[in-house]
């Protein structure tokens, strides 16, 4: 079936609602399959000390029994490997306080896709991105390297390349474990997902702490590191509020039916992100306007089309970190890392949601001290650049502190 004509389907209501039916039932098969393969219903809380003073301590023994060099400079030289069209570039900007940073967007490098298609120059993006980490390392040591993709796009042969040839700690960041912790094998002898990579890498960051459980089962050392943000890519604006509520997203599964039910109780809703038709795109460098624009921002917190399962998002801290008023679906995980009824808000029903939409819409002052609360708590604890100090701290380094910009 053609993009186009499945295009057409979806837009039918009852097809669309069929198909995201199938969808969810799919995630949750392939999520409990997981469970029962990688960690049983044992859950690690990748957020304890205990935990993470253990995976320190497995870190750094892997590390100087290979002989890794340790940063002696007072700044720290980061290659990273990423797509800069979105939140990558964010992580780019907080790397910057720390030294300098090299950049692979493969993107840019010409490898653009997915698919089989994509998957044939594979070895060649490989290849080619090792190439650039020795030559990098030549004109300059590099410190480490962060890799953030999955097993589609990095290779396990590259990974001990580089640790044979350079030494240095190599890093990986996955933000869609949940659902993706296996794709099936792909043609270059590994899956295209995370379980067959994680356990060349150093480190493996995870915003899932149950998926600590299965890095951990496959003999990988995680550590549960939830998303950031960067106030250069989303600043903290203060515009006139033409709607009343945004959403940012792509649209499937049941996304749509809560747009449409805000819309029906009487609230101005705009969107952005692919589906939503002509004019919904809309650029990074504008996410702060379109943000600031809205008297809330609604966050969707499912995985993949089910809305059974939740996930950390970027959102969840780009929102607040930009001062807006963010309501999300409640995550026990997000739970832990802002006040909910304080700092950010959380529904768990469609008609909950709508409820607490009208309420934030109706009274100003209710929303402005959320939204200040908010942004206090993500300047002081949520940037990239304080994910990027936990890692640092497993690694046993201390790179130069760059002070904060305070919160105002």
């Amino acid at each position: 079936m053609s993009n186009s004509i499945r295009t057409k389907l979806l837009q039918v209501d009852l097809v669309r609602k069929g198909w995201s039916w199938y969808r969810n039932r799919c995630v949750l098969a392939k999520y409990y399959e997981f469970v029962d393969k990688y960690g049983g219903w044992r859950i690690e809380d990748g957020s304890s000390a205990t935990f993470q003073t253990s995976i320190a301590d497995e870190v750094r023994q892997k590390l100087g029994a290979r002989g890794a060099p340790h940063p002696t400079r007072e700044d720290c030289h980061t290659l990273i490997m990423t797509l800069t069209d979105s939140w990558g570039q964010g992580m780019v900007c907080e790397l910057e306080a720390f030294g300098p940073v090299t950049v692979f967007d493969w993107w840019k490098a010409g490898f653009v896709g997915w698919g089989p298609a994509f998957q044939r120059k594979v070895p060649e993006l490989n290849e080619r991105f090792f190439e650039f980490v020795r030559n990098t390392h030549a004109r300059r040591p590099i410190d480490w390297v962060l890799i953030t993709c999955n097993g589609a796009i990095i290779l396990r042969s590259t990974i001990r390349r580089i640790k044979e040839d350079l030494g240095v700690p190599i890093v990986n960041q996955w933000l869609d474990c949940v659902h993706t912790f296996e794709l099936g094998q792909g043609p270059h002898g590994q899956d295209l997902g995370q379980c067959d990579i994680a356990p060349d890498f150093d480190l493996v960051c995870t915003s899932s702490r149950t998926a600590c459980s299965w890095y951990r089962a496959v003999g990988a050392t995680p550590l549960f590191l939830p998303e950031g943000f960067s106030p250069t890519l989303t600043p903290r604006l203060e515009r006139p509020k033409t709607a009343d509520v945004a959403f940012v997203g792509a649209c499937y599964g049941q996304r749509p039916d809560y747009v449409a039910a805000l819309r029906k109780a009487g609230l101005r809703v705009v969107v952005a992100g692919s589906g939503w038709g002509r004019g919904s795109i809309v650029p990074r460098d504008d996410m702060g306007e379109f943000l600031a624009s809205a008297r809330m921002v609604l966050g969707i917190g499912g995985v993949g089309y089910s809305m059974q399962l939740t996930t950390l998002k970027g959102r969840d801290f780009e929102v607040p970190g930009a001062g807006c008023t963010y309501l999300t679906t409640f995550n026990g995980d997000l739970a832990d890392l802002f006040h909910v009824g304080k700092e950010i808000l959380c529904y768990q029903s469609i008609d909950e949601m709508v409820d607490i939409s009208r309420r934030v819409v109706r009274y100003p002052e209710y929303r402005e001290v959320i939204a200040a609360c908010a942004y206090e708590k993500s300047m002081a604890s949520h940037r990239w650049r304080h994910r990027f100090e936990a890692i640092f701290k497993v690694l046993g380094w201390k790179p130069r502190t760059v002070p904060e910009i305070p919160a105002t």
